[in-house]
This record gives C-alpha cells, sequence and structure tokens, in this order.
C-alpha cells in the first residue's frame, strides 16, 4: 500500500511538472502567434530596423508614438539576427526582401502582413548627370519590354512579376557622347550589398535582382558594369560628390527628400513595408 501511494505522488509530480512545461510551452507559441500585425504590438515591444531606410521612417513615425521602440541596425541581416536571437519581437523592412530572408527555414521567421505604402524603387543618380539617367531609362524600358525583366525577376523572387512599374521615358537612346560615366566605357553602381535577393556576396561576387537588371541595362547601352560595396547611409552623400561612382543600384525606395538630393530613374519595382516575427515553435 505505501510503495502503491509512492508511486502515485511519483505520477502526480511528474504530471504536474510536465503539465507547467506544457502551460509555458504553449503560452509561448501564443504570445508567438498573437504578433499578426502592427496592431498587436504594445508599449515596450522592441521592432528592428535597418538605418536610414524606409522602413525606420514608417517606424518612427507610425510606431514610435505608440510606445514600441525602435532598434536600428547597420544593415538588415543583423536586425534579423535579431528577431531570431529574440532581442526585438518584429522586424520592418521591404516585402520582397523579407520575403527572400523568411524563405529559409532554419530562420524559422515568417512575414505576417505587407504593410501598403505605395513604396518604388529607383536607381539614383547624380543631378549633374542627366544623360547617363535617361539612358538607364531608355534601357530599362527596353529590358521590359522585350521580356528580360520578366527572366530576370522570376529568377530571383519564383515567379513572375505581379506588376511591373510604368515607365515616363519617351524618345530614343540619348547619344554616346551625352552619357558621363568615371570610367570610359563602364558604369560604376554604389550599392549596399548585404540585401538579398537584390544585391548580395556569394562566393566573393556580387550577386542579385538588381545585379542581374543593370548588367541587361548596360548591355542594352553598350557599357560594362561594376558593383562596388558601401553602406547605405553613405550611398547619398558619395553619389553626390560625384567621385567614387557614377549611380546606386541599392534597393532604394523613391522619396521626395531623397529627391532633393539626387535625380531618380523611372521607378524599376514596386515594393511595400511588411512585418515579419518569428513563428510559433
Amino acid at each position: 500500500m505505501r510503495k502503491a501511494k509512492k508511486l502515485l505522488l511519483v505520477a502526480l509530480a511528474l504530471m504536474l511538472t510536465f503539465g507547467v512545461v506544457g502551460l509555458v510551452g504553449c503560452a509561448e507559441v501564443e504570445e508567438a502567434d498573437a504578433i499578426q500585425s502592427v496592431d498587436d504590438l504594445k508599449e515596450g515591444d522592441k521592432v528592428g530596423v535597418q538605418s536610414g531606410t524606409t522602413g525606420e521612417m514608417w517606424s518612427k513615425e507610425n510606431l514610435e508614438p505608440e510606445g514600441v521602440e525602435i532598434v536600428p541596425y547597420d544593415d538588415i541581416l543583423a536586425a534579423f539576427a535579431a528577431l531570431q536571437a529574440g532581442d526585438v519581437v518584429g522586424v520592418i523592412n521591404d516585402l520582397p526582401i523579407s520575403q527572400e530572408v523568411a524563405a529559409d527555414p532554419a530562420r524559422n521567421i515568417e512575414v505576417v502582413q505587407e504593410i501598403e505604402t505605395g513604396e518604388q524603387y529607383g536607381f539614383a543618380f547624380n543631378k549633374e548627370n542627366t544623360g547617363l539617367r535617361d539612358a538607364v531609362n531608355w534601357a530599362l524600358a527596353e529590358v521590359i519590354a522585350d521580356g528580360t525583366y520578366d527572366e530576370v525577376y522570376e529568377k530571383w523572387f519564383g515567379a513572375p512579376p505581379m506588376s511591373v512599374p510604368a515607365g515616363s521615358f519617351v524618345g530614343d537612346k540619348p547619344a554616346d557622347e551625352e552619357i558621363q560615366t568615371l570610367t570610359p566605357g563602364k558604369i560604376i553602381v554604389g550599392s549596399d550589398t548585404a540585401y538579398p535577393p537584390f544585391e548580395f556576396v556569394e562566393g566573393g561576387e556580387t550577386v542579385g535582382f538588381d545585379v542581374d537588371l543593370v548588367n541587361a541595362i548596360g548591355e542594352k547601352i553598350g557599357l560594362e558594369v561594376e558593383f562596388l560595396s558601401y553602406k547605405f547611409d553613405a550611398l547619398i552623400t558619395d553619389l553626390q560628390a560625384g567621385t567614387s561612382f557614377d549611380m546606386v543600384a541599392s534597393a532604394m525606395t523613391i522619396t521626395e527628400e531623397r529627391a532633393q538630393s539626387v535625380d531618380f530613374s523611372d521607378p524599376y519595382i514596386n515594393s511595400n513595408q511588411s512585418l515579419t516575427v518569428s513563428k510559433g515553435d
């Protein structure tokens, strides 16, 4: 009788122990699953962004007033690493990039919300280099018309584009003497090469959607293309100086503020912001 009672007590203890663990586990899942949109963020929550991006601007304007702490990182992959480590509860970032990062199952993260912002990416140019800007706009229209754009898009995003921004350029390719570059016969491109699938380094080589698209544009114009890596928040300043590179291709959103400092090409991709969180276990 005493032995049976002892076994019963042990069994009850085990049930209570695993029951508590199970409840804790459920609570963790519920807490993770609770964040399905920015409306679920509460005061004191930390959200990661990349410094100097429109994601940071949007977050500071829309989330910071609600008591959400905005945590900037030098590059977006550091923000996603912080999400995986539990240092932040979410990441606000451009949707296409977030989808690409979240596609890696090892990260155990998911995009739960597309935030409609009407954003579009453009290539940036020094305001004094209108000839190169117009040549790129002409070539962009050409690669869209002949199907090259769709091929490059599907290569990097796994599906054809749902929409392609309508270009505004009308006319013929500018004369060669109007196209100014720092190095004859070559377009040097400044880019923050930590934005897969737009631009990133793989095997010592810069690859990605922007890279393939600019290479196709360069081929239409008759110029080689070389990518140089820079921090995102230094790209516009260096472009204005006009001594390091000829244009910027870095998943850069066209904004009125930026357009005061540089000229933009016609939009080459539509992009909204997004919220990414950790998956429930």
